[in-house]
This record gives structure tokens, sequence and C-alpha cells, in this order.
């Protein structure tokens, strides 16, 4: 029973009804009933079973002292305050029962009602944050608090609240698994998900991911077992296509054995039997994409070229087109045979051959007999053919001897030796090179040519003599190195390496400050790009020098041009800013030099025929023309100026005796 009830037993009512006529003892008889039957309601009852308690004593006291009309008489005004005080009590006690059946119940509804507000907005918010365990939690006290009516909608958001937990604890859970290592575990997790709910986060992308990486894992252990075996284009078929899938697949191993692959497969083509069947271009096409993965391989850029020239010379000798073959190839053989080992030999030895074969049937037989010997000169496995035909050419060269008839005997005449075929060969070549100081003012530069074992050749600066040179005293390298120097001798430049295989800048040293100071090494040029083969100008006023800065900034393959700068023109900081003087596509320039005047600059091209030239330019880079332009190689030419000796710098030396400073090397 409620602690309420109690006011609406009629006992109650006949209890109040014998108040207001002051009967305190049947009153008092029937609280006591009630008390008993609703203990609950003590807290009620009690205070008023006590107060007619005590208005029953006092009522016995005044009988016992006096007469029953002198008591109403005298105590007329205790009664009326009995009487008030009896009206209050029932007024109390009437509004402390409206209070606690109606209004308190209400309030507690209302407190109730709001409480439940709280929470589930609480609850609603988290599940919008995505904090699903704090909205159960709030979504379970809701319901403590919730009326019937209420409950069902309430339970229903719980019941959603406590599934999105579990589909995010599950989802951590395959993603701790991942990153693990235990992608089978993920997987299943994953596609339970996936069944439970479709669209549930990118579910779908990790299993379609997690599937496609067990895929490439496959493919990965087939390309390296194609290239534990060698077998290269199987393995490059299979380490590209994992790529183009997923670039991060595997990233380092799969590029660098990718790398290795692409230039195995093209060492394996180059290494044909017979060279003019090696399939260059795919060579030069697994070169290229060796580079794409190693941008910063600076031999692969010399490979390139190498390989270019190279099939440049077999399309030639295919063509007959027999010097241009000779060319080509013998810059190959020269420059490339790190990178195509003995192939551009064999060749160059079938191409020496053919160009004889051909001048001899055009009744060349000088020209025919050089190519035979270049060809017989060359250190391939069987020169035996180049020798034969050495051989018949000489005697072909040979005049044949009148015979004698027999006549009536005469004195005996001795007879003229008959002269060795060779010697009639050696007669047309060149008499013996002069010295190279014989030819101040004029162009010194290495060539292919044959008839000069030492390579090395002269012309005039219009480059209409051409003649071979011997250099007994290394002039010609002294003037290479003569041209990094200053006139005075208190300036040096150099090129000189970042460390990154990416830019080589030009330096300058000054001798004329002590070397501990800033200004004694000063950064010339610095493009971020290999700079290399300065010069001063006979002023010392400019400097000229090669450059591979690139075209643009997204070439692939950098140029060889020439640059030059003045001091003039120098910054704050001595930095020069070069001008740049020759302009090709693929081609090359290199190895600059000034004139003695230093109107000119001499250089040497590829330009126009592919074989590298002398060239020369105004020194504002106008004018430019070929001046050895003939079939052979010209290169690295520079003027001959007298020379000066080099100062050889020293300064303080350490207490150990080793040098404190010595002038910078390259």
């Amino acid at each position: 029973m409620s602690a309420t009830e109690f006011s609406a037993d009629p006992r109650f009512l006949e209890a109040v009804r014998y108040v207001q006529a002051g009967t305190w003892k049947e009153a008092a008889d029937l609280l006591q009933q009630l008390l008993q039957d609703y203990p609950e309601a003590r807290e009620e009852l009690k205070p008023l079973l006590d107060d007619l308690h005590q208005k029953m004593r006092l009522e016995g006291r005044f009988i016992r002292g006096r007469g029953a009309l002198s008591i109403v008489l005298r105590n007329r005004r205790a009664w009326t305050r009995v009487a008030v005080g009896l009206v209050l009590v029932f007024l109390l006690l009437a509004g402390q029962l409206v209070v606690r059946k109606w209004a308190l119940p209400a309030v507690r509804a209302r407190e109730a009602q709001a409480q439940l507000e709280q929470m589930l907005v609480q609850a609603r918010e988290a599940v919008a944050q995505g904090d699903y365990a704090t909205a159960v939690e709030r979504y379970q006290a809701a319901l403590e608090w919730a009326p019937e009516p209420d409950r069902e909608e309430v339970q229903q958001e719980l019941a959603r609240a406590q599934e999105r937990l579990a589909l995010q604890q599950q989802y951590a859970q395959a993603l701790a698994l991942l990153r693990e290592g235990q992608t089978d575990q993920a997987l299943e997790r994953f596609r339970e998900i996936l069944r439970r709910e479709p669209d549930y986060r990118d579910v779908a992308e990790q299993i379609a991911r997690i599937e496609r990486n067990a895929l490439l894992a496959s493919q990965f252990a087939q390309a390296e077992a194609h290239f534990q075996q060698g077998e290269w284009e199987a393995a490059i078929q299979l380490y590209e296509s994992i790529r183009q899938a997923d670039a991060t697949f595997n990233r380092n191993e799969l590029e660098d054995h990718l790398y290795q692959s692409l230039l195995r497969y093209a060492e394996t083509l180059l290494a044909v039997a017979d060279p003019l069947a090696v399939d260059v271009r795919a060579a030069i096409d697994l070169h290229r994409r060796a580079l794409n993965l190693r941008p910063g391989e600076r031999w692969l850029y010399r490979a390139l070229r190498a390989l270019e020239l190279y099939e440049q010379g077999l399309n030639a000798l295919e063509a007959q087109e027999y010097r241009q073959a000779v060319t080509a190839l013998a810059q190959v053989a020269e420059q490339g045979a790190e990178i195509l080992g003995s192939a551009p030999l064999e060749a160059l030895y079938r191409a020496h051959l053919r160009y004889g074969q051909a001048l001899e049937a055009q009744g060349n037989l000088l020209a025919a007999y050089v190519q035979y010997s270049a060809a017989q000169d060359l250190p391939v496995a069987d020169v035996a053919e180049a020798t034969r035909r050495v051989r018949a050419i000489a005697l072909t060269l040979t005049p044949t001897p009148t015979p004698t008839p027999t006549v009536t005997p005469t004195p005996t005449v001795t007879p003229t030796p008959t002269p060795d075929p060779l010697e009639r060969v050696l007669e047309m070549i060149p008499p013996t090179p002069a010295p190279i100081e014989q030819f101040t003012g004029w162009i010194a530069f290495k060539s292919d040519r044959p008839y000069n074992p030492t390579g090395l050749w002269v012309m005039s600066p219009d480059g209409r003599q051409q003649l071979p040179v011997i250099d007994s005293t290394g002039l010609y390298e002294h003037l290479k190195e003569q041209a990094k120097w200053s006139k005075d001798g208190l300036r040096r430049i150099w090129a000189e390496d970042d460390g990154s295989g990416k830019s080589v800048a030009i330096y300058m040293w000054r001798y004329d400050v002590p070397p501990h100071w800033l200004e004694a090494r000063v950064e010339l040029v610095n493009n971020s790009a290999i700079n290399y083969q300065p010069a001063f100008s006979p002023d010392d006023q400019s400097i000229v020098f090669t450059s591979q800065r690139p075209r643009g900034p997204f070439d692939e393959l950098w140029g060889d041009e020439i640059f030059i700068a003045h001091f003039g023109e120098a910054d704050s900081a001595g930095r020069l800013q070069p001008r740049r003087l020759t302009w090709n596509t693929w081609e090359w320039d290199k190895h600059p030099s000034f004139s003695p005047d230093g109107q000119t600059i001499v250089f040497w091209s590829n330009r126009e025929t592919g074989r590298a030239q002398i060239w020369a330019m105004d020194v504002d880079g106008s004018n430019q023309r070929n001046l050895s332009n003939n079939e052979w190689n010209d290169w690295d030419p520079i003027f001959i100026v007298a020379r000066r000796e080099l100062p050889q710098y020293e300064f303080e030396r350490q207490s150990s005796g080793g040098p404190l400073f010595l002038p910078p090397g390259q």
C-alpha cells in the first residue's frame, strides 16, 4: 500500500470529524488503527496521534480540579485557541495530503521526464560523434527513467547503438590484425562486417586491397623466382605489372630488382654472337626504363648516348654508309667499352672491312688499304680476313717488274731489287709529324684519323691546314691546365662536385688573400647542374665553360652546351651570371677554348653529322662554323699559346710536417 492511501480510508475521515467535535479519545483510537494498518504512513499519522494524546491529558487535568461548568466558563479563550489550532492542524494535514497526492507526483514526473530527455540527448550526440560506447551507456541509464510508453523507443535506439558499437569494435580489431600482418584473420573480420552492413565505412575497399595485395604478393613471388633464375624478360613483365597496379607495393625491393633485371636483360641482348644482329633499340628502351627508376645515375646517360651512337653506326652499316658507320662505331668502341663490351669492336671490324671492300671496288686501293689496316689492328678475336686483304692490296700497289727477254749475252747487270710491298704503301703516308711547339697560334686537338699514332693534330685558325704533330714535352696537357689560371698566377678556377652526383659547381681560389679568409674561395657558378671544363679568357675578365644545365624543368636528358660569364657582371657574393652560347636538341658541345685575341671560341660538337668535329664561333656565340669538317672524329681543341710555368703555392706547415693548405685540385 502506498503511504498516501490512508487518507482515503473512511476511518481517517471519521477521525477528522471526531477532532472537529472535540472527541479526542475516539479520534485517537481511529488514528491508532490507521497507524497499525498503514505503517508506511507513520511519519504522517504519528504527529497527529501524539497531538490528540496531549489534548486528552490536558482535558483530564482540567476535569479533576474543577467542575465542568467552571471549566467551560473559565477556559473559554483556551477552548477557542484549541479549536483554532485544530482547524489549522486539519488544514495543514489536508494541504500535506494534497501536495503528496497530486503536486509531488506531478513534480517528480516532470523531473523524471527532464532527466530522460537529457540522457537521450547525450546518447544521440554520442551516436552522432561515433562514440557508441558512451551512447550505449546513456541509453541504458535512460531506460531506468523512461515511462512505459517511451521504453520501446529507447530500447530500439539502444539496440541500434549496440549494433554500431559491435561493428566499430570489430572494425578496430580487423585493422589491428591487418597492422600485425595477420591478413587472413583481418579479411575474415572485414567480410563478417560486410555481411552485417554492406556499406560500412571502407570495408569493401579494405577487402579489395587485401585481395589485391594477395594477388600482388603471388605475382611478386613469381617475379622473384624468375629473377633468381636469370629469366629477365619474364621478371620485368611481372615487376612492371605490379608497379602499374600499386606503385607502393614492396617499392624499394621491387624497383631495385626491376632495375637490375632491365640492365641484365639489356646485357643479354647486347651479348649476341653476331654484333650486327644486336637489338640495340630494345637495349636503348631498357636503359631508358632503368633511367626512369634512377634518374640520378649519370652513367646511364652515358650508356644511352653510347647505345644511340651504336645504333646509328649499325644503321649506317646496314644502309652501306660505311664512312658514317666507321665514324660512329669508332667513337662507341672508345667511349662505350665499359657498357657494350666487345660488340662495338666486332661491329667496327665489319665496318672497316666493308668500307675497304667498297673503296677497293671503286679503285681507291690506298684508302681501302687504310681501312683494312685499321680492321687488322683492332683487338678482336679473328682478324684473318683483314690481314689477307692488307697483303693483297699491298701486292697490288707494288708495280710488277717488266721481264727481261733472253738475248745475246751482255755484260751482267745487277738487277734492281723488288721493293717490299709495304714500303710502297708507306711512301703514300704523310711524313713524320712535326713538334707541336712549331704551331703557336694554331689549334691543337685530338683525332682518330690514321697516320699518327699519338692521335694529336693541329689546324690553322681557319681550319684549312690540318697536320699531325708530336708532343714530347706535354705542351697540350699543360695548356689545358694553364687555361685554368689567370696570367698573374693569383687566381685559379676549377669544377667541384657537391657529392650528390647531380651538381658540380665552378669555384675560384684567390691566392692574393690569406687562405683562411672567406674571400679566398669564391663560388662562381652553381646552377644545380653539372658544370665543367672552365677556361680563362686572355684578358682574365671572363670564363667559358661547359654545362649540362637542363633545357627545361621536365627534361630527362641534359645537354652539354657552352656558356660564357663575365667577372664584371658578378653579384655581391661574387657569383657570375652565365650566358648560353650554343643551343642543341640531343647533340652536345664541349671543351671550349679562347683564341689568343679573345675574339673566338673553339669547341667540339657532334651536331649535324653525329661525328665529333672542331667548331668555332665568335665570342658572342654568333658565326658558328665547322672547322675540321671531315670523315673522322676530332675533339678537345685548344689554342696553342706561349707556355707559362704554373705557380706552386704552399702555405705554413703544421708541426706534424703536413701541408696546412695547398691549391685545390680537380
